[in-house]
C-alpha cells in the first residue's frame, strides 16, 4: 500500500482478505473507505467524488490491489482514518469521516461494557460497511479477542454448529437477525460457552427483549440491547442487561466516555443529543472535505427521547425523515429524489418496518425503482396511489396528511386471507395484525392456511407464518415474478402428510399390504408439536395444543353422531375418546371401527404432553437439550410398546394404544430438533435399528415390513430435505389433499363403503380411492365455509356491540 499516506478504497467483503487488508491499511497509517462489496456503480461513483489512491477488492475471482494513476498526492486531514457511508438527501450516499480516536474509543468503550477478553471470539454475521458489522470487529479486536467466519447467514446450514465448534462466546444481529433466529428455534439451541448476544440497528420488539434476556440469563450469559448511528462511529447507549427483562423498551445509558442528553424537562419527549469522543469528525461529499478537521462536539441524533424514573432512556420516535429498516438508515429524501428523476411525482413516508411512497398517476413500477432507490427488498416498499398529493398552502406536501393512517383502512380488515385465518382458528378471533406463529396454529393448520396464502399471493413468501395477515393481504396485490420453471417447492412435512393420507386411502380401499401412512401422521404430529408449539410449551401455556384439538374433535364428533344415528346407540366410549383402550367393541355398537383409533390416540397424545409440560422441571430439561431429551424419550417409549402389553393386555387391539405408537411422535419432535448433521445421522442410524426391529417383532409378514421400512425414506426426507421440488402443475392438487388430510381420514371410507365398491376389482378401486379423497376435501371445504360464516358473524355482532 505503500508508505506515503493515502486514500484505499477497500470492498468490505466478509472474509479474512477485507480484516488484513482493514487492519494493513489503518497499520500503515491510509485512510480507509469501506465500500459495499460487488457493488460496481457504488465503486464508480465513490472514485469520481474521491479520487482514492488504491483499490482493494475481488477481481476476476481474486483479492486484489489496483492503483489509480490520477489520485491527488495530498489533502487528507492527518486525524482522518475510516470513510462510512449513510442515507443522503440527494439520492447519493454520504460520507462519514471518522478519526483514529473515534475508532479507538468506541471500540474500548463497547469492550468494557461488553466485558470482552482474548478468551472470546464472535461469528461474523454483519456487514462490515456498516457501522455496526465494523464496531464488532473493531471492539473485538481491540480486547484481543477473535472473529469466525462461518457463513453468510445465521440460518444456513452449519452456520450456527460452525459458530458452537469454532468456541464462538458471542453472537451479534440487527432485529431481523433475530426474526430469524426465531424461525429456526434459536433460543432453545443455545450452545455452551455462549455468553453475551447483541442487538442494535433498530427497534426489537420488548417482548423478544424480555424472552432474550431472560433465556440468556438462565443460560448463564448477557444480552445486550444497544443503540447508535454512524456518525457516533457505532455505538452511542446500552441497555445494562441486569434491566433488559424488566426495561426491555429502553436503550439504557450512554456508553463509558460519552453522555447523553435530552432537549426537553425530565420526563418530557425532546430530541436526544450524545457528546463523546467517538462523535464523527464530520461528513464528506467531494475530496476537498477529506482535509478538513473535527466539525462537532455534539451529534444531534434525530430521535425523540424521554427519561424515565430509573433514569434509563426510552425513545419515542424520529425527529427526522428517514426509516431504519434491517440495521439500515434509509433516507426518505433520497428515495424521493431518486424517483422524481424518473418524472415520478411523489412523496416518501415510513416507518421501522417499511418505506410507503405516495405516488401520482404512473406507468411506472414504483415499487421496483423505490426498492433499488434505498437498496432494500421490494417487500419492504409500500406504494398508495393518490389524484393528487395534499399540500399546504405554501405548496410544500403536507406529509403529516400522508403519514397519518386512513380510517378507512384502519375500520376495514382485509378480506378472503382474514377470513381464511378466522375459519382456520376459529372460535379464536384473528385480527390483521395476527400471524399464524401469534395465532400458534398446528401442523395441521399450516397445511389449511397455506393453501389459502399460496391461491391468494400465487405463491407462498419465505417466512410467511411470521408475516401479519394484513401485510400478506397487501402482498396479494402486488406484482410477482413470471414464473418460468416447470418444478416448483413445498415443504416436505407438506408432501409428507399428503402422501400419507394417500397411502391410508389406498390400503384400505384395495386391502394391500402397505399400512404405514398412520404411522407417518403420527410422526408429523410430533413434529409440529416442536415446530409450531414449542415456545408456547416451554413457557408452560399447554392451551396451545388443546386448543387446536378442540377444533380438530369438531368433525370426529359429527363422526360419532352420524354412528350413533345409524346405530341408534351412542358409542360412549368413542365419545370419551377411549375407543382405542380396548374396553368396548365395535361390533356392539360402544365404540367407532376400529380405523378411527388415530383420532383418539391424537387427542391423548396431546392431553399427555399438556399434563407434562405443566411441570416446571420438565419443561427446563426438554429447552435445555429439545434433541436429547425427545431421542432418550423415544427409545424409552419403543421399549414401553413391548412393555405394556405384558401389563394390560388387549391382545392385538394394543396396536391402536398410545403407548404402542407414541415413539412416533417423539420421533418427529427429535427429528425437529436434529440441527447438527451427527444429530440427524443418529437419529437415522436409530431408525435403521428400530424399524426392522419393530416389523419382526409385529409379526414378520410383508405389511409389517412396508409399514415399518417406509418410515426411514419419510424420516430422512424431514432430516435433509426441508422442501421438494415437484412439477408445477402438481402442487394445488398436494397442498388441497395435504390440507384436507384430516378430513380425509375421517370420511373416506363414508360413501364407498355404502355403495360396497371394494367388489368392482380395480375399478372399484380406483372409484373408492376418488371418492374418498373427495368427500374428505368436500367435507373440509365444508367445514372452512361454516367456520368462515360463523367468525363472520361473531365479527359483525362484536361491531354492533
Amino acid at each position: 500500500m505503500g508508505r506515503a499516506r493515502r486514500l484505499i478504497a477497500l470492498e468490505a467483503q466478509a472474509s479474512h482478505d477485507f480484516a488484513v487488508s482493514y487492519l494493513a491499511a489503518l497499520r500503515g497509517g491510509h485512510a480507509v473507505a469501506l465500500l459495499p462489496p460487488g457493488d460496481a456503480p457504488a465503486a464508480e461513483r465513490f472514485r469520481g467524488d474521491f479520487r482514492p489512491s488504491l483499490s482493494c477488492g475481488v477481481a476476476d475471482g481474486r483479492w486484489r490491489i489496483s492503483e489509480h494513476a490520477d489520485a491527488p498526492g495530498a489533502g487528507l486531514h492527518p486525524d482522518l482514518a475510516v470513510m462510512l457511508a449513510t442515507s443522503g438527501s440527494e439520492g447519493r450516499p454520504r460520507w462519514v469521516r471518522l478519526s483514529r480516536a473515534n475508532i479507538a474509543a468506541n471500540a474500548a468503550s463497547i469492550a468494557g461494557y461488553l466485558g470482552l477478553t482474548a478468551a472470546d471470539r464472535v461469528p461474523q454475521t454483519l456487514p462490515f460497511h456498516y457501522s455496526y458489522g465494523l464496531s464488532v470487529l473493531n471492539s473485538h479486536l481491540a480486547a484481543g479477542a477473535s472473529m469466525a467466519f462461518c457463513g453468510q447467514s445465521v440460518v444456513d446450514p452449519g452456520f450456527l454448529e460452525g459458530a458452537a465448534r469454532s468456541g464462538c462466546t458471542g453472537l451479534s444481529g440487527v432485529p431481523f437477525t433475530y426474526e430469524l433466529l426465531e424461525r429456526i428455534g434459536f433460543r432453545n439451541r443455545l450452545w455452551p460457552k455462549l455468553r453475551y448476544m447483541t442487538v442494535a440497528g433498530g427497534r426489537l420488539p420488548p417482548e423478544l427483549v424480555r424472552l432474550y434476556a431472560q433465556r440468556l440469563q438462565a443460560h448463564g450469559g448477557q444480552f445486550f440491547v444497544m443503540y447508535g448511528q454512524t456518525e457516533a462511529t457505532a455505538r452511542m447507549a446500552y441497555l445494562p442487561p441486569e434491566q433488559a427483562a424488566d426495561q426491555p423498551d429502553c436503550i439504557g445509558i450512554a456508553i463509558p466516555g460519552g453522555k447523553l442528553r435530552i432537549d426537553a424537562p425530565r420526563g418530557e419527549e425532546g430530541e436526544l443529543f450524545y457528546r463523546g469522543p467517538n462523535v464523527m469528525m464530520g461528513y464528506a461529499a467531494t475530496r476537498a472535505d477529506l482535509a478538513r478537521g473535527a466539525e462537532l462536539e455534539e451529534l444531534a441524533t434525530g430521535d425523540l427521547a424521554v427519561m424515565t424514573e430509573t433514569g434509563l432512556i426510552r425513545l419515542a420516535g424520529r425527529a427526522a425523515r428517514f426509516s431504519k429498516i434491517a440495521g439500515l438508515r434509509i433516507g426518505h429524501e433520497a428515495i424521493e429524489w431518486s424517483l422524481r428523476s424518473r418524472g415520478i411525482a411523489c412523496a416518501v413516508t415510513g416507518d421501522d418496518a417499511a418505506i410507503t411512497v405516495h405516488a401520482e398517476a404512473t406507468e411506472a413500477d414504483v415499487a421496483r425503482l423505490a426498492a433499488e432507490a434505498a437498496a432494500l427488498p421490494q417487500r419492504c416498499i409500500r406504494v398508495e396511489r393518490h389524484d393528487a398529493l395534499p399540500r399546504l398552502p405554501s405548496g410544500k406536501i403536507d406529509y403529516r396528511v400522508l403519514a397519518a393512517p386512513a380510517p378507512a383502512a384502519a375500520t376495514a380488515p382485509p378480506r378472503n386471507l382474514l377470513q381464511d385465518f378466522r375459519a382456520s382458528f376459529y372460535p379464536r378471533a384473528a385480527g390483521p395484525q395476527d400471524s399464524f406463529e401469534s395465532l400458534e396454529g398446528d401442523s395441521l393448520a399450516y397445511a389449511q392456511v397455506s393453501l389459502a396464502v399460496e391461491a391468494r399471493l400465487g405463491r407462498l413468501p419465505q417466512g410467511w407464518e411470521t408475516i401479519p395477515i394484513a401485510r400478506l393481504e397487501k402482498m396479494a396485490g402486488s406484482e410477482t415474478k413470471p414464473r418460468t420453471s416447470r418444478f416448483g417447492r413445498i415443504e416436505s412435512h407438506i408432501a409428507l402428510r399428503a402422501a400419507a393420507i394417500l397411502l391410508i386411502v389406498l390400503h384400505h380401499a384395495s386391502g394391500w399390504p402397505i399400512p404405514g401412512g398412520a404411522m407417518t401422521l403420527m410422526m408429523l404430529v410430533g413434529y409440529g408439536f416442536a415446530r409450531f408449539h414449542r415456545d408456547a410449551l416451554f413457557a408452560g401455556r399447554v392451551c396451545a395444543i388443546l386448543k387446536p384439538m378442540l377444533r380438530n374433535l369438531l368433525p370426529y364428533l359429527v363422526v360419532v353422531a352420524g354412528f350413533a344415528l345409524a346405530w341408534q346407540k351412542i358409542p360412549w366410549a368413542s365419545v370419551f375418546l377411549a375407543g382405542n383402550l380396548g374396553l368396548a367393541d365395535p361390533a356392539k355398537g360402544s365404540m367407532l371401527p376400529y380405523q378411527y383409533w388415530f383420532v383418539e390416540a391424537y387427542a391423548q397424545l396431546c392431553l399427555l404432553t399438556a399434563f407434562a409440560f405443566c411441570f416446571g422441571g420438565v419443561r427446563r430439561a426438554v429447552a435445555a437439550r429439545p434433541f436429547a431429551t425427545a431421542f432418550i424419550a423415544m427409545i424409552a417409549a419403543f421399549g414401553l410398546r413391548y412393555g405394556v402389553p405384558l401389563i394390560y393386555d388387549v391382545g392385538n387391539r394394543k396396536i391402536f394404544l398410545l403407548s404402542y405408537v407414541l415413539w412416533l411422535p417423539l420421533l418427529g419432535w427429535a427429528a425437529y430438533f436434529a440441527r447438527r448433521t451427527s444429530q440427524k445421522l443418529l437419529l437415522l442410524f436409530a431408525l435403521t435399528l428400530i424399524c426392522p426391529a419393530a416389523a419382526y417383532l409385529g409379526g414378520n409378514w410383508t405389511g409389517a415390513w412396508v409399514m415399518n421400512l417406509i418410515q426411514l425414506p419419510a424420516m430422512a426426507a424431514l432430516l435433509f430435505l426441508p422442501a421438494i421440488r415437484l412439477p408445477r402443475p402438481m402442487l394445488p392438487g398436494v397442498m388441497l389433499v395435504a390440507a384436507s388430510s384430516y378430513h380425509i381420514y375421517l370420511f373416506h371410507q363414508v360413501i364407498p363403503e355404502l355403495l360396497q365398491l371394494q367388489s368392482y376389482g380395480a375399478w372399484g378401486i380406483a372409484a373408492t380411492v376418488a371418492i374418498g379423497l373427495i368427500t374428505g376435501i368436500a367435507a373440509a371445504t365444508l367445514q372452512r365455509l361454516a367456520l368462515a360464516g360463523l367468525s363472520r358473524k361473531a365479527e359483525l355482532a362484536a361491531r354492533e356491540a
